[in-house]
């Protein structure tokens, strides 16, 4: 029997979205409630005994913060699939319970009292043409050294840079970007493509910053891991928004993960573009097909 389980999304949506998964949740304990919003995101509140991590497996789905509500409930939000739908799922004891856990959920998450620490934007904000390739961003960042006054979103941005740059949260960035970039129209009809990571300036800051985060990314997107196609021979100094200078001397290239691909070039951040032309450049005279750049971030320095 599924008298305790609701689903709630529009008539036009559930001619087109596999609802089949969510029979599966009949099976597992405890009380929950799942607002799904439109941009992939959703929100839960949830009893102690029930395994949210199983209902967010079920669908692919990516919890972003998960926290104690009191001492019976978990609170959280997160990120879903591409083609998740919009509505909520629950199994609740009342209705006088349903509508004080979306009072909770509204006030917590979808009012002007936010707490969210991350921004979850996962589309590509702008477009670019560098060097006769396209390169793509998500946010437009301002530098926080160079900025007295930024806004909240703009802090969140900032907050979120730091950590991957510390290779801290991968697995919410590459969420991120896998998002962003399966909305692209033509993605799914690239040939061969690879993921590539522009390297960091230090072996060690490459590892931590991008091989996690690389791995993931590249088997969301089921496309190749191409982590290993640059090596860095020597650490050199940190030439981030300088011009002119050589930025690849140090580096050393796999060719079996560049020739005859089109390849997919990530940065954390895109600022002058010097780095990015410097790749693209290596990368097709090497025989690379093509170039894209994807950005987390485009600096604005006004």
């Amino acid at each position: 029997m599924i008298n305790n389980l609701k689903i709630s999304i529009p008539i036009e949506e559930a001619e087109v979205n596999d609802v089949g998964n969510y029979f599966e949740l009949l099976k597992l304990p405890g009380e929950f409630l799942l607002i799904q919003q439109e941009d992939s995101q959703f929100y839960f509140l949830c009893t102690n005994d029930c395994p949210i991590e199983k209902i967010c497996l079920l669908f692919d789905w990516y919890i972003v913060s998960r926290d104690r509500f009191n001492g019976s409930l978990l609170i959280g939000a997160g990120l879903a699939g591409e083609d998740h739908a919009e509505g909520e799922v629950y199994r609740l004891k009342d209705e006088q319970t349903l509508s004080l856990w979306r009072d909770i959920l509204h006030f917590t998450f979808m009012s002007d009292f936010v707490r969210q620490f991350f921004p979850y934007t996962n589309h590509f904000k702008g477009k670019l043409q560098v060097d006769n390739a396209l390169c793509f961003y998500i946010h437009d960042y301002h530098p926080v050294s160079h900025q007295k006054e930024i806004s909240t979103y703009q802090k969140k941005v900032s907050n979120l840079v730091f950590r991957f740059k510390e290779g801290k949260q991968s697995a919410l960035v590459a969420k991120l970007f896998s998002l962003a970039i399966l909305r692209m129209p033509f993605f799914k009809e690239l040939e061969n493509p690879v993921l590539i990571p522009i390297p960091a300036a230090t072996r060690e800051r490459n590892i931590q910053r991008f091989a996690r985060f690389n791995y993931i990314l590249a088997k969301r997107l089921k496309i190749e891991d191409g982590f290993k196609a640059i090596w860095i021979k020597e650490d050199r100094e940190q030439m981030k928004g300088q011009t002119h200078r050589d930025k690849i001397f140090n580096l050393d290239f796999n060719t079996r993960y560049i020739k005859g691909k089109n390849v997919l070039l990530v940065d954390d951040i895109f600022t002058t573009g010097d780095s990015f032309v410097q790749m693209k450049r290596k990368l097709i005279e090497l025989g690379a097909r093509s170039v894209i750049g994807l950005f987390f971030g485009k600096t604005i320095l006004k």
